[in-house]
């Protein structure tokens, strides 16, 4: 299952930087198996260390015992001294229940012994920890990994190609794209599950798997956390769903409970998205639009001031079956509008854009502002291949832009400024 991450992992390699890497990411989108796929194709030797699962592994890092010299390392390992260095991989998942193991990093101490280290975190590191590492994040499969995945990557050149030039893609491609991408959103880019779909070449195992991350996000949530702490981002958790299924999406805490408030659930709803368990886009008012930049500084931000947000959960798939499981499949296409909006912000984040939503009073409502070459770029999502609406023409009455996109069932056009992009061209973006 070739991810596109691999190529920076790659180029890692190649540099020989000395700057060991961090895969962060949400629980399930394969930090440990894209670790170990790329140590297997590049390394004669592994050596792995869970530090969540094995908990002992910690005492060779104990910094106060002065252990883990080189040749204290090759003893445990059983590593022969003739061994080349540049054979070996260490890889040190979930490294954030070892901190010893982040100082004996920075003070390079691996050196000579392993002088490529892969550490693993699922849960958030200081800026100071972080700045040991190379950081790169990792996803749930984007729409053309899926492809490729599937064994359909002949598509994704001409998607990127029909993109570029802005033509139709011929018809029956586009109804066989929009027939993949209805299979994606139900079973979502975590990889275990798109393994479990190729294995069984059936998606009667995938709503069971949902279940499961959904459960263990929950025992996660409820291990790393403090009590009062853990109910409330629990309680968060269990009402994106209902959340997602009204026709405004911003977040409200009526839904959790009656009498519940920003102050009560800021913290909560801060630790879920540090801790990857939800994707947070924030309102922007006309005023900033004026200055592309500072979505850098409002994407995923909690401040105080800031109670007008939507949030996600980190892979579609997951949405989709809370929906069935909450309304039936009859009840699915009347909520179509809240997997789309989930799969754009799942899409989005996986490009590295910032990214907000706006809406000026009743008027006119955009769902995702990105800013790209210091340029605001807006993005409508519609269902089906009707795109009227009137919103961009608010928009484009208060700030400038160089042209806007819908997202719907359409194939590729362009007119007026705007650029119509079917559902499964986003990671073109």
């Amino acid at each position: 299952m070739k991810r596109k991450v691999i190529d920076e992992i790659i180029k890692w390699k190649n540099e020989k930087c000395d700057i060991p890497i961090l895969l962060t990411g949400a629980k399930g989108v394969g930090k440990t198996y894209l670790a170990y796929d790329f140590a297997k194709a590049f390394f004669e030797h592994i050596y792995y260390i869970n530090f969540e699962r094995e908990p002992f592994q910690a005492e060779l890092f104990h910094t106060d015992h002065g252990t883990c010299s080189k040749d204290q390392l090759l003893q445990y390992f059983s590593i022969s001294p003739e061994q080349p260095s540049e054979s070996r991989i260490l890889i040190l998942d979930e490294i954030s229940f070892c901190t010893d193991a982040l100082t004996i990093l920075k003070e390079n101490r691996l050196i000579g012994a392993f002088d490529y280290v892969i550490a693993i975190s699922s849960h958030p590191l200081s800026k100071e920890q972080e700045d040991i590492f190379q950081r790169i994040r990792v996803h749930p499969l984007e729409f053309d990994e899926f492809l490729r995945a599937t064994s359909n990557e002949w598509y994704i050149e001409a998607i990127v190609n029909h993109y570029n030039s802005v033509t139709k893609i011929p018809e029956i491609v586009h109804t066989e794209l929009l027939s993949l991408h209805q299979l994606y959103l139900q079973i979502g880019g975590m990889p275990g599950i798109v393994n479990e779909y190729l294995n069984l070449q059936d998606t009667i195992n995938v709503s069971e798997q949902h279940s499961f991350i959904i459960g263990s996000y929950h025992d996660y949530i409820l291990r790393d956390n403090t009590d009062s702490d853990a109910l409330k981002m629990n309680q968060v958790l269990d009402s994106l769903t209902f959340q997602l299924m009204k026709e405004n999406k911003k977040f409200q805490y009526k839904i959790i409970r009656k009498g519940t408030t920003h102050a009560m659930y800021r913290d909560a709803i801060k630790n879920l998205v540090e801790q990857n368990y939800v994707i947070r886009s924030n309102r922007i008012i006309t005023e900033q639009l004026e200055h592309p930049s500072e979505l850098f500084m409002i994407n995923n931000s909690c401040e105080d001031d800031n109670s007008n947000f939507k949030l996600y959960l980190p892979d579609t798939g997951l949405l989709y079956t809370r929906l069935i499981e909450e309304q039936g499949r009859r009840g699915l296409e009347d909520h179509k509008k809240a997997l789309l909006e989930n799969y754009v912000a799942q899409s989005l984040q996986a490009k590295n854009y910032p990214f907000a939503f706006w809406e000026s009073d009743s008027m006119a409502k955009i769902d995702f502002i990105i800013a790209k070459n210091l340029n605001i770029i807006p993005i409508e999502i519609f269902l089906g291949d009707n795109t009227r609406s009137k919103s961009i023409s608010v928009l484009k009455q208060k700030c400038d832009f160089p042209y806007a996109i819908k997202i719907s069932a359409k194939n590729f056009d362009y007119s007026n400024q705007i650029r119509y992009v079917p559902y499964y061209a986003i990671f073109c973006l």
